[in-house]
């Protein structure tokens, strides 16, 4: 009977099963385990940076104001766009209007000295030549007179009584005194005195 006993005490004491043992159900080590959970998180932080997504709205008209501050944006930066553009062709403008200007300076500045260098040379020219002078008429006498004052010689003015006449006196001249007169200065003035008369 003690054997009985002593048998039946150890059937009924059987040794717990660990926890840890029961758990493996899938016949995979628990280290395996625990690296597909690492290289879960992993993953999911070196997934770069989230993509931004909308924003959850309770109602449609949170979404509609959303929707509207994006159109809002978009149009801000379609507008500064073409303020830049505008910027830009008004500088491209001015910048040719400003080589315009120059160009046409540039041009006219050409133009007006070869207009003088081309009057320089008919004086030189002319001055190597005696000038042949237009007699003045009736209504001219006073004006060619005061024009026989500033060029002719000192001889020339007393000899016909211009020196120190004044306006009325000349103006009373008769024609054909003056012509007689002005033959002579053609005749006999320098060169330098007929240029200067005739204002070459």
């Amino acid at each position: 009977k003690k054997k009985g006993g002593r048998g039946g005490s150890t059937s009924s004491h059987r040794p717990a099963v660990a926890k840890d043992d029961e758990a493996k159900d899938d016949g995979r080590p628990e280290s395996e385990d625990e690296e597909e959970e690492e290289s879960d998180d992993e993953s999911g932080s070196e997934g770069g940076e989230p993509q931004q997504e909308a924003p959850k709205f309770k109602t449609k008209e949170e979404m509609k104001a959303w929707e509207a501050e994006l159109a809002e944006a978009a149009k801000n930066d379609t507008a500064t766009i073409a303020r830049l553009e505008e910027v830009r062709q008004r500088r491209e403008r001015a910048q040719l209007e400003r080589e315009a200007a120059a160009k046409a300076a540039a041009e006219a500045e050409a133009k007006q000295k070869a207009a003088a260098d081309a009057a320089e040379e008919a004086r030189q020219q002319a001055l190597q030549h005696r000038p042949q002078l237009k007699m003045p008429g009736p209504k001219e006498v006073k004006e060619a007179c005061v024009k026989l004052q500033e060029c002719a010689c000192d001889a020339f003015l007393q000899k016909h009584g211009l020196k120190g006449a004044t306006g009325n006196k000349l103006a009373k001249m008769k024609h054909g005194d003056f012509k007689k007169m002005f033959e002579d200065f053609q005749a006999n003035a320098s060169d330098e005195e007929l240029h200067a008369y005739n204002g070459t």
